[in-house]
């Protein structure tokens, strides 16, 4: 067991990192998420006039980093490896596992969220021993429009990119 783990740190040692991020699927997943998350910080900084950083690591808002990253990987990955392909069907399993969790399960966290807090101001008020707890975060999840927004924006960057990509062979 020890021989086979030292081998595969060996060959760690000729992996080289800019031959990954060159690929085409990375730089449509990573210009995807990060594009959309920029769209979020100047969506921010048009409803309150002032440049908040937080927006670029905010969960939840329009569009779905999350939705766009995945879409694009997936769309990427077929457009490169054709859509039949065994990566493509991991990256299209990967991307609708996050979609799914980006709808429901982080939208029913928040709701949670939300009536946590209610019941916490609640609590307060009923003039009794306060309750000190933190205000949790009620904006966790997606609507169906922001994603579906980050679907769309994320395709449009894999083919933008692999478009891209293969104009410059």
């Amino acid at each position: 067991m020890v021989t086979g783990t030292i081998g595969i740190i060996r060959e760690w040692r000729d992996l080289n990192v800019f031959e990954i991020i060159r690929h085409p699927w990375f730089i449509s997943a990573f210009f995807a998420g990060g594009l959309a998350q920029a769209i979020k910080l100047f969506c921010g900084w048009l409803k309150t006039r002032t440049l908040d950083r937080r927006f670029l690591s905010a969960a939840g808002g329009m569009p779905s980093a999350h939705s766009a990253l995945v879409s694009a990987l997936s769309v990427a990955v077929g457009l490169t490896d054709g859509f039949d392909s065994p990566e493509a069907m991991i990256a299209f399993g990967f991307g609708t596992i996050t979609i799914v969790d980006a709808l429901s399960v982080r939208r029913a966290a928040g709701e949670h969220a939300k009536l946590l807090n209610r019941i916490v101001e609640r609590m307060n008020l009923s003039g009794e021993e306060k309750f000190k707890a933190e205000r949790l975060r009620e904006r966790l999840g997606h609507n169906v429009f922001e994603v579906v927004a980050g679907v769309v924006f994320g395709i449009a960057v894999a083919v933008a990119v692999c478009g891209f990509w293969d104009f410059w062979k």
